[in-house]
């Protein structure tokens, strides 16, 4: 049985743990009445964080009694984490959970020579991430069940104009460029540098920073000489 890390803790040292897996992710919905048909009308949906319970166990007979408490202690303090942390559970080694908060402990249990209790964690970003992908083409594909914010590192030809587009939607900057100009567009934040030096506000206006669903990509580039597509794999 393997075990889980959280907050930059490996507690492989200490526990064993098992997953008790939810079926999916629950969506909050926002309703309204109409008078036009029973039930209601779906406005809109928001994927509500994500609840994972670990069943851990600790071989008691592995301490001695002193030893045990200090674990015991090591463990209330690596699960105290008010600002959150990175968590990777039992099972699911390549994934990896942001803003989790332990929100639930129940007491110690003991069997035989071993103690067992249940960790629940709640993780306030409930899309895992998982393995980094890039690609310097201009068709490529992206794994994973849901759309990623990619960083595009783009190195400009001389002009006025750089472009990033896909089935006519993306984004345009302008403003004078020489050969080789560093341009890293960072999708998530919304933000442009060039050489560094902030360059957002060379966005031209309508332009669209989109995020990329998963599977097959085809990408125009203008304007630029060399580019790659960084991003990360979002799993539901």
């Amino acid at each position: 049985m393997s075990s889980f890390s959280f907050n930059g803790h490996d507690f492989s040292a200490y526990l064993s743990a098992e997953l008790v897996e939810p079926a999916g992710l629950v969506v909050d919905a926002d309703t309204a009445r109409i008078p036009v048909r029973p039930g209601r009308v779906l406005l809109s949906g928001e994927v509500g964080p994500l609840v994972l319970r670990l069943r851990v166990f600790m071989d008691n007979s592995a301490f001695t009694t002193s030893e045990l408490a200090s674990a015991r202690r090591t463990l209330r303090g690596w699960l105290l984490a008010p600002d959150g942390g990175a968590l990777v559970v039992p099972g699911e080694p390549t994934l990896e959970w942001h803003d989790a908060v332990c929100t639930g402990v129940s007491d110690w249990s003991s069997l035989f020579c071993n103690g067992s209790t249940v960790v629940t964690f709640t993780c306030f970003d409930p899309i895992a991430y998982g393995e980094a992908g890039e690609s310097d083409a201009e068709t490529f594909e992206v794994g994973g069940t849901w759309e990623t914010w990619p960083v595009y590192v783009l190195y400009a030809d001389d002009g006025s104009s750089l472009s990033v587009t896909e089935d006519g939607a993306g984004f345009t900057i302008e403003r004078a460029f020489e050969f080789e100009d560093l341009v890293v567009v960072e999708t998530l934040s919304q933000t442009v540098s060039v050489n560094g030096a902030d360059a957002t506000a060379d966005v031209t206006l309508g332009s669209d920073f989109l995020a990329l669903s998963s599977g097959s990509h085809e990408l125009t580039f203008a304007g630029c000489s060399t580019h790659s597509v960084r991003w990360t794999e979002r799993w539901a």
